[in-house]
């Protein structure tokens, strides 16, 4: 911010006065007053209408006999508009004011650390006569997140390699690696006998694991995959088995349901389906899959019965080996009456 031009207050005028005529020392500012309401400015202000806070975190320099600049900082959580600030002595005098009333002349959000800067201009050839107070404006330390102020590390400092808050230089770098880089370059033996042993390590695979070697170079260790065809063989030993490669497995599982085998061949999964059904007696019952084998399901097997009599075990369900279809199978039994059965049907199925 910049062009704020401040009037004097009568009160302000006389510390001025005097000080220009060297009744009395330079005056001080040493407070900068906040006030979030428009000011009539006029030089009979004594004080600040609607003042809400003074910074004392204030510094400044004379630019010229009518400007200084200015620098006040508030670090708090708080939140707030300014409409008018005020200048105050030491004794609390309020020295001088400025209002604007179309717009804030600057707003705080409770996240931010507040710089205000300006350079404030006066009304009388006052810019020689001002000092501020003894509060030194302070920049914030700089960290890993926060750009700030940070020292130079003394050589010393660098060589130690302890401190955490200094900042090194080219140049005391270039100095602390030096011994490394002579070193190494008159052929430390220390050092190069670590870097023999460490070529003369080699990384080797086993198993299934082929590849690797010394360390003189970068190395790729692998494992073969095997394909269906491989599967199917069952003959390699030097070749992992992946989930691609056995195939898919589909499931349902519940009273009604069915689970494939792995067979390396998404197109002929063998498929194995189980249910509960009931039927009807004297006569057939049709019975259907859960889902659908791609062509007659290789064997069905049924059976059930409500019967308790020995005797009546000859009457108990029979499949028609002739009815059994992809889609399902009939039941014959010779029961008057219709009973519990199971059934338990293996075939192969599509899954490509």
């Amino acid at each position: 911010m910049s062009g704020f031009v401040f009037t004097i207050t009568a009160a302000g005028l006389d510390a001025l006065v005097d000080a220009q005529n060297s009744d009395t020392e330079e005056i001080v500012i040493a407070e900068l007053g906040l006030s979030a309401s428009v000011v009539d400015v006029a030089p009979t202000l004594i004080a600040l209408p609607g003042e809400f806070k003074r910074l004392d975190m204030l510094s400044g320099q004379s630019a010229s006999e009518t400007i200084i600049h200015m620098t006040a900082l508030d670090a708090s959580d708080e939140s707030y508009d300014v409409r008018s600030v005020g200048l105050f002595l030491e004794d609390g005098t309020l020295f001088a004011a400025y209002s604007r009333a179309e717009a804030p002349i600057f707003r705080k959000v409770d996240i931010a650390t507040f710089l205000f800067s300006i350079d404030v201009a006066f009304t009388e050839d006052a810019g020689n006569s001002i000092v501020f107070g003894d509060a030194q404006f302070l920049y914030p330390p700089a960290t890993e997140e926060t750009k700030g102020v940070a020292e130079i590390a003394t050589q010393d400092e660098v060589n130690a390699g302890a401190d955490d808050l200094r900042f090194v230089t080219a140049l005391k770098l270039a100095v602390r690696l030096q011994p490394v880089a002579q070193s190494i370059a008159d052929g430390d033996s220390a050092l190069q006998a670590l870097i023999d042993a460490l070529l003369a390590r080699t990384i080797t695979g086993s198993g299934l694991v082929t590849g690797g070697g010394d360390l003189n170079d970068s190395r790729v260790l692998s494992v073969l995959a095997a394909s269906a065809a491989d599967v199917i063989a069952g003959t390699a030993t030097d070749r992992a088995i992946t989930p691609g490669a056995l195939g898919p497995i589909v499931k349902s599982l519940g009273l009604n349901g069915y689970v494939s085998v792995p067979t390396a061949d998404p197109a002929r999964l063998v498929l194995i389906q189980w249910g509960r059904f009931t039927a009807a007696g004297n006569g057939d019952t049709f019975v259907t899959f859960p889902i659908a084998f791609t062509q007659p399901a290789f064997s069905v097997t049924a059976d059930g019965t409500n019967e308790t009599n020995v005797d009546g075990r000859e009457n108990a369900p029979r499949v028609r080996t002739s009815s059994i279809t992809s889609s399902g199978f009939a039941v014959f039994t010779s029961f008057d009456s219709s009973c519990p059965c199971s059934f338990l049907a293996i075939g192969e199925v599509d899954n490509s």
